[in-house]
């Protein structure tokens, strides 16, 4: 602290500086408020080379102005060598001062009193280092809200503020600092948890959450009304998958996916998980089946083999098809497979027989063809083995022989999933965000998606292609998505020329719900009937109407009529008996949520935190799978494999 005094001495005794003729100048005037005092003062300080800030204030009496250089450093009691973070000080005990107060006498216009006008130090050639001239206007506050409320980085709403004013000081520390604050004021005094769990209610959100016995959030499913709104209007498909890297919590996150008319994808609902064991999966589409209801219950669900997901797809949706993702059972192979051929062209032959026998029309051809897999690479015992063990019991749910008996429309892998999961890190940023955070970015993604697939019904029914101005696709056209048209286009093309094969296996029907080119030969028709074609592509009874609360009309409509039946029977019950009913109903209604804490940070997979060489992330890149490292991975120059080199080489002639 003697360092410090004395560098304040020492500054005051080189550079006292009188700037006085403009600032006199304004005790002569008389201001409307206080307002405008304080920026007459400001703008000539500024113009001098110093910044003034407010020292004290009360509210229609008086306002005392001073540099904001001025007062000194107050020294805590962690001593400087001990503190973490290096900090540094502007204060230097500038001794400028003047006053601004409210004359009742002169019908209470405002008067500049001077105290000192006397600066220690020199003025600024650059006031930017003044952290009051990076202060934001109000106007320019509010397009920083609303720019955060879009999902836009902050160097890119600096950059949109610099726009309209050229000198703005600001940098990107302060629309951070700004970030921060407005985040703050949203709370309004509540927990992040409570603050979340409050917009969910309010928002019309389907939510649910589970917590552990600390009171630590571990489970949270919500889902946008406008998801619960297109979920039952396309009930038939979804897609299941968990994503990563999204919440600074680092939960897995449980992402359902829909599919439209128009072959596009939706976000169904999310579902923040601690783990991934098959209890959690339970919870989670249990809330899920909830939203559907009884009346909306799922076709088809596509996963990847993810056993604990598979398990609580079969207890909670007993009915529906679990078909597995061709595209991950190909990379799994890719990655317990390839390390098992020397040469690259017998891996190519692998791979071709794999495709065969997957793709295998019917369970006779499927069983000839696995008799054929098995002679051939039947002295590869590690290959066959791991096909065997870990493939072959569940064929039903991905070679085509039983996959093109259910209406998959044309689903057999999760890759939509993964595209979704690519355009929800887009909105995210970052994966350090809280669960609030990541909600509201969720939330911009569904209502960019909602406004397409709305846009596109809109679209689609008044649009006409000119090719299918002809009388078969009279009922249909405007009535059916384009995607299903342009697929029953190329079936009635393939009728109309000949270009249909032999025989009809059915296949194209089951799986897609529109008629085959043979289907359209044997109608013998002029004109397809409307309900030729499945209900997943129909337009015409499709209306959405972006209504906040429109899932809860129903809900709403049961709650409504029980406090009716309720009212009715309460107006005959006895006095102690109302009396009774009254005491309970003032409890649930008094009953306060519980406290509920964020959740605890899930264990990291890698290096353990306190590792040196561990780099912390804010990406939302997701970590290379198995079969990536398998692809990049140094080959052993004897077999060409992965995993080893040459002198481990199990295929190496022992000299």
């Amino acid at each position: 602290m003697f360092h410090i005094n004395w560098m304040v001495c020492d500054i005051g005794s080189e550079a006292s500086i009188d700037k006085s003729d403009k600032m006199l100048s304004l005790t002569n005037k008389n201001f409307q408020s206080r307002d405008d005092l304080i920026e007459a003062a400001r703008k000539i300080a500024f113009v001098q080379g110093y910044a003034l800030v407010i020292r004290r204030s009360k509210s229609e009496i008086y306002v005392v102005l001073g540099c904001d250089r001025g007062g000194n450093y107050k020294s805590r009691k962690v001593p400087l060598e001990e503190r973490k973070k290096k900090s540094a000080s502007r204060l230097i005990n500038c001794p400028f001062e003047i006053w601004g107060k409210k004359k009742r006498k002169l019908q209470g216009f405002w008067k500049l009193e001077i105290k000192s006008l006397l600066h220690n130090h020199e003025p600024s050639t650059d006031m930017s280092g003044h952290p009051y001239c990076r202060r934001f206007s109000n106007e320019e506050i509010m397009r920083i809200k609303e720019m955060c409320m879009a999902g836009i980085p902050p160097r890119q709403i600096l950059s949109s503020l610099r726009q309209s004013n050229p000198h703005l000081q600001a940098i990107s520390r302060n629309i951070y600092n700004k970030k921060a604050k407005i985040l703050e004021e949203s709370l309004a005094g509540r927990t992040v948890i409570q603050a979340l769990v409050d917009e969910l209610g309010e928002g019309g959100f389907s939510y649910n959450i589970e917590y552990d016995q600390e009171g630590h959030l571990t489970h949270l499913f919500f889902a946008h009304p406008i998801s619960i709104e297109l979920s039952k209007s396309y009930p038939h498909v979804f897609l299941m998958d968990c994503t990563y890297k999204t919440n600074k919590y680092k939960m897995p996150l449980l992402d359902i996916i829909g599919v439209s008319s128009f072959n596009t994808s939706f976000y169904s609902c999310f579902v923040f998980m601690q783990k991934e064991e098959e209890k959690d999966y339970v919870w989670a589409l249990e809330m899920f089946n909830k939203i559907l209801g009884v009346h909306n219950q799922p076709l088809v669900i596509i996963s990847d083999r993810e056993l604990a997901l598979m398990n609580a797809i079969r207890i909670v949706f007993p009915s529906a098809c679990n078909l597995l993702c061709v595209w991950h059972i190909e990379k799994n192979i890719l990655a317990n497979c390839k390390p098992h051929f020397r040469e690259e062209v017998d891996w190519v032959a692998f791979l071709s027989t794999w495709t065969d026998l997957i793709k295998s029309p019917n369970e006779s051809s499927f069983d000839k063809a696995w008799d054929r897999f098995e002679n051939e690479y039947k002295e590869n015992a590690a290959v066959l083995n791991y096909i065997r063990g870990t493939w072959l019991p569940l064929k039903e749910k991905f070679v085509s022989a039983w996959t093109d008996e259910v209406a998959h429309l044309g689903n057999r892998a999760t890759s939509r999933a993964e595209g979704a999961h690519a355009t929800l890190k887009k909105y995210l940023q970052v994966s350090t965000g809280g669960l609030r955070e990541v909600k509201e970015k969720i939330c911009l993604a569904i209502e960019h998606q909602f406004q397409e697939i709305k846009t596109q019904l809109s679209s689609e029914k008044v649009r006409v292609p000119h090719r299918l101005r002809i009388p078969f696709f009279k009922e249909v056209v405007t009535h059916v998505s384009m995607f299903a048209l342009d697929e029953l286009y190329k079936q009635h093309e393939a009728t109309k020329y000949g270009n249909l094969s032999s025989q009809c296996t059915g296949h194209f029907f089951k799986t897609m719900g529109i008629p085959c080119g043979h289907m359209i030969k044997d109608m013998k028709i002029q004109v397809l009937p409307l309900n030729a074609i499945h209900n997943q592509w129909r337009m015409d009874a499709r209306l959405f109407n972006n209504d906040q609360h429109g899932s809860l009309d129903d809900e709403n409509d049961q709650i409504n009529s029980l406090l009716l039946d309720f009212k009715e029977k309460y107006e005959k019950l006895p006095i102690l008996q109302k009396d009774d009913t009254k005491r309970q109903l003032s409890q649930f209604v008094g009953t306060s949520f519980p406290l509920i804490l964020e959740p605890k940070i899930q264990p990291h997979k890698g290096r353990p935190l306190g590792s040196k060489k561990r780099n912390e992330s804010s990406s939302t890149r997701r970590e290379p799978s198995k079969f990536e490292i398998v692809e990049k991975s140094r080959k052993c120059s004897v077999c060409k494999g992965v995993g080893h080199n040459k002198s481990t080489c199990p295929f190496q002639v022992a000299s």
